[in-house]
């Protein structure tokens, strides 16, 4: 019977030699390629946009306080000064005999309390329309009448035709004339320091992950089963 059995074995072995192999090389040799997903972590630069703060000098508008001085008349023009109080009582011009020059007189008469040197300065026209100026002066006591005499004689034969004059009266204080100090106001320009704020961008270096696809390969069993 053994030898029955050892004489039946044999083929038997060598018919299912082949299949066993076929089902290992099915059930376990990686021959067949298949991708699979997985998820990777990796490193990027970020931009963000950061809130800073920085200075700047600004100018700005303030009434800056200064005092100063007003002044106060009842008449114009408003002087601190003024003329004395005068008139002019009379005059009277001639040219010398022979041609040798001219003279005038002027007759003040000073109406005020003060006393004072009177300035007259006359303008000559002489015969050919030819003018020039002469001055003279006179101290006069207050309320009395003085006369103002001018001589010109550096130009023979030229006959005075006419004249006229400017009283320069010595100035008294004005008495409606004041001064007051008052306070008034300017708009002056300062500048100041202020905050302001501007967004400035910056980089970061952030993890993330992504999806990539990777090749394996497997056996004919486990694709059946996985894939």
């Amino acid at each position: 019977m053994w030898k029955n059995l050892t004489k039946h074995w044999k083929p038997l072995a060598m018919s299912l030699g082949p299949v066993v192999f076929l089902l290992l090389v099915f059930s376990f040799v990686p021959i067949k390629q298949v991708s699979y997903e997985v998820e990777e972590t990796y490193q990027a630069k970020e931009t963000y946009y950061v809130r800073e703060s920085y200075t700047v000098q600004e100018p700005y508008t303030v009434l800056e306080p200064y005092t100063d001085i007003e002044v106060y008349c009842e008449e114009e023009p408003c002087e601190k000064y003024i003329p004395i109080d005068y008139l002019v009582v009379g005059g009277q011009a001639y040219n010398y005999y022979g041609g040798r020059g001219c003279g005038i007189e002027l007759y003040i008469k000073n109406t005020d309390v003060i006393s004072g040197t009177f300035t007259v300065e006359f303008l000559l026209t002489l015969l050919g329309d030819v003018t020039t100026t002469i001055a003279g002066s006179q101290y006069i006591e207050a309320g009395s009448t003085q006369r103002v005499i001018v001589t010109y004689e550096p130009a023979p034969l030229k006959t005075l035709y006419s004249f006229t004059y400017s009283v320069i009266a010595p100035k008294k204080p004005n008495p409606t004339y004041s001064e007051e100090e008052v306070t008034k106001y300017r708009e002056v320009t300062e500048y100041g320091e202020v905050t302001k704020y501007r967004y400035v961008p910056t980089e970061l270096t952030v993890l993330k992950t992504r999806t990539v696809t990777g090749y394996k390969r497997v056996s004919l069993l486990e694709y059946l089963i996985s894939y």
